[in-house]
């Protein structure tokens, strides 16, 4: 059974004629109960504001700052901080998500026909950095700087039966550091960051790692993420959500850093790193309806493949994912998502119980 708590903390501003604004703050405290095929149940809890920033109107979408600290059934802790800061009339845009993780994790090897006897189990520690700041340099178009930076260490891997195995001899297995610098440009018209109902999303990145930098496996990284929300009836009751994810990478990144098909966001139902290779594509649709009152259905469907390179690439054995789920939304004011999706791959599947839409 899932128990979820809300608490409201009113906040009003006024301009310099006293005409008020809606600068209302909203602070969720949840309990983090929830499930995906990586971590089995979670448990612990989540602390989400959410806010609007100094004098910003209705022109300006909500900001906000999750807070969260979980324990899961596979033996897992994960401590995270992700903050979405938009700023008055959306002039800046600051995201960026800070994390550490102790992970028992598998690995099936790296290509697009791996196959499920070749799963280990591996075990490494983690820290990540992320932080794009965007300045608006045209209406709802959005550019600046990107950079990123994760070391995993104390990396061990271990068979069937639980005994340590060999280290694998493929990149980032001994251990890795990354340091990312590049850029992000996007086209965001969306109506609401955290459960989109109209309009879209265009974001491309591209990052550098380079060793005189501090990387210890060098790579370059193309990342395009395209996004379109349809309201199907007008009312907002009846959504069509689409994505296509498209990641390329040259040089020699770590296994980790790899392009995967799978998780909780994209193609639900494979485990996220069940397949890993050099380049990946992924497309998805959603159709997202309104039930009553706080409720919510879905119903989604996708694709999706990892390759090596480009003049070897087939999609004969491409990853497909079926799968419906529910919605509760914790928040009437600004609209935000608890959903439970279950999916079905290839010979895969997988439970999902998360905060937020996937896309």
């Amino acid at each position: 059974m899932l128990v979820f708590w809300v608490i409201t903390i009113p906040a009003h501003a006024q301009t310099a004629d006293s005409t008020e604004i809606d600068n209302q703050t909203q602070v969720l405290f949840l309990p983090a109960l929830g499930s995906t095929p990586e971590t089995g149940f979670m448990f612990g809890g989540v602390v989400m504001p959410q806010f609007k920033i100094g004098r910003s109107g209705a022109e300006t979408r909500t900001s906000s700052v999750l807070f969260s600290g979980i324990y899961t059934t596979k033996n897992q802790v994960l401590v995270g901080l992700l903050a979405d800061l938009i700023f008055p009339n959306e002039e800046w845009i600051a995201f960026g998500t800070y994390g550490g993780n102790y992970i028992p994790d598998s690995y099936w090897g790296i290509g697009p026909l791996t196959r499920n006897n070749q799963e280990v189990e591996m075990l490494y520690t983690e820290f990540n950095i992320e932080q794009t700041v965007l300045h608006q340099v045209r209406p709802s178009i959005f550019l600046g700087p990107y950079v990123e930076w994760s070391k995993r260490y104390n990396i061990s891997f271990k068979d069937s039966q639980g005994e340590i195995i060999p280290t694998p001899e493929i990149p980032g297995a001994d251990g890795s550091e990354k340091v990312g610098v590049g850029l992000m440009a996007r086209s965001d018209r969306r109506n609401s960051n955290i459960t989109p109902t109209r309009n879209h999303l265009v974001e491309f990145s591209f990052l550098m790692h380079p060793g005189w930098l501090g990387s210890t496996d060098p790579y370059n990284l193309w990342l395009l993420d395209t996004r379109k929300y349809i309201d199907l009836g007008g009312d907002e009751n009846s959504i069509l959500a689409l994505q296509g994810l498209f990641r390329f990478t040259s040089g020699d990144p770590s296994f980790f850093d790899m392009s995967t098909v799978g998780g909780g966001q994209v193609n639900r139902g494979y485990y996220n790193g069940r397949y890993r290779d050099q380049n990946s594509v992924q497309v998805q649709a959603e159709w997202r309806k309104h039930l009553i009152g706080r409720f919510g259905f879905t119903m989604f469907a996708g694709s999706g493949e990892v390759w090596d390179r480009f003049e070897d690439i087939t999609f004969e054995k491409t990853k497909w994912s079926l799968g419906a789920g529910l919605r509760f939304n914790l928040n009437k004011k600004n609209p935000t998502n608890i959903r439970i999706d279950y999916g079905i791959g290839r010979n895969s599947s997988g439970f999902y119980i998360q905060f937020g839409e996937a896309f």
